[in-house]
């Protein structure tokens, strides 16, 4: 008899501890917990690791090794220790609630909700937060810098006027420049024209003749550079793509023109850290990227268009090359160099690359 009542007791209890136990559905599912990226800072005192959930918002976690310091960012991702130890770099996501609503709502990409940048000083609790940030980067074996591309769509800070940016005073020197080529043209072919027919020619107005306008691009957006130390930054405006050399004593920014100015002109700028030297290398073209410097940081490759319209289907790249010394990127190679078989043109999708030793430019 005992016995029963024993086997009737724990068969209860058995069905109690069930009865508590939550059924596995997709709502549990979507809490499940998992670690995604994680990093260690080259000295080994801190480690940086996400926790994700299935679905919602995750967590990125910021924590000394030997467990005296925690820190935890709601959405954080894509975190970087700095290479002295000092930072802590990541993006952070909107809510997850506010991404779906979008989402469903079927907004245009420019009407979604942006990330934003963090930055923390390990070991201490303050967080410096950006918002609308599209990508950073930072120097792969150097520290002291990093630049951060805003969204579209962000308004830029308001400057004094009288300290006009550096793509706007370079914009400004190349729209005089060209009035004075035009003036000297228009002077040259007058005086050729009255030796010719006489000097009633400079009477006569002269029919002008409409240039086509361009067709719109897509335009860059700002760029911030940040001194890591100071706290110090510099902004540039229209910028589509820009690279650290490896060592972090060069950056190079490619800008767009601006629509609504039909005389604004992209640019590809090199800017000398160390000596906080900007150098322009090329200016009006249609497009360019993939660039890419050696080991020292020194030589610098990319490949640009500048013949083509916006729309064409078939666009020709060139293989420009820079190095110190020349005051302008000169072109190296393009569907017509010997060597480049007939029907191939230069790549805008190969990743170009410097051998170890520099002698060497690798293109696809």
């Amino acid at each position: 008899m005992k016995k029963i009542i024993f086997s009737v007791t724990i068969l209860s209890v058995s069905l109690f501890s069930f009865s508590q136990k939550k059924p596995l559905g997709h709502s549990v599912y979507d809490g499940w917990q998992s670690i995604g990226e994680r990093a260690i800072s080259n000295n080994g005192k801190y480690i940086v690791y996400t926790v994700n959930l299935q679905e919602g918002d995750g967590v990125l976690v910021i924590q000394a090794s030997d467990g005296k310091y925690k820190k935890e960012i709601p959405r954080g991702y894509n975190a970087t220790i700095t290479e002295d130890n000092l930072f802590a770099v990541f993006k952070i996501k909107p809510l997850f609630k506010d991404t779906r609503d979008a989402k469903i709502k079927k907004k245009k990409p420019d009407e979604m909700p942006k990330d934003s940048l963090g930055i923390v000083e390990l070991g201490k609790d303050s967080i410096i937060k950006k918002p609308g940030i599209k990508n950073y980067k930072m120097p792969e074996k150097a520290t002291g810098w990093l630049a951060y591309l805003s969204e579209k769509g962000f308004p830029e800070q308001p400057k004094d006027k009288s300290q006009p940016d550096s793509i706007t005073r370079l914009n400004n020197l190349s729209r005089i420049a060209d009035s004075l080529v035009r003036v000297a043209d228009s002077l040259r072919n007058k005086a050729a024209e009255a030796k010719i027919k006489g000097l009633s020619v400079l009477q006569s107005p002269k029919k002008e003749i409409k240039k086509p306008a361009d067709e719109p691009a897509e335009e860059g957006t700002e760029l911030v550079l940040r001194n890591m130390q100071t706290g110090e930054e510099k902004k540039y405006k229209l910028v589509s793509d820009y690279l650290f050399s490896k060592n972090g004593k060069r950056l190079v920014i490619g800008t767009t023109k601006k629509n609504s100015d039909s005389l604004s002109k992209a640019f590809v700028l090199l800017e000398n850290l160390p000596e906080k030297k900007t150098d322009t290398i090329m200016q009006g073209f249609n497009d360019a990227k993939n660039y890419a410097f050696d080991e020292e940081g020194s030589q610098l490759a990319f490949v640009a268009e500048r013949d083509s319209v916006a729309k064409a289907l078939r666009k020709f790249y060139k293989l420009y090359y820079y190095k110190p010394g020349t005051d302008s990127a000169q072109l190296r190679s393009d569907r017509n160099t010997a060597g480049v078989a007939k029907g191939l043109t230069i790549s805008e999708n190969y990743n170009l690359h410097f051998s170890k030793d520099a002698k060497r430019l690798f293109l696809g």
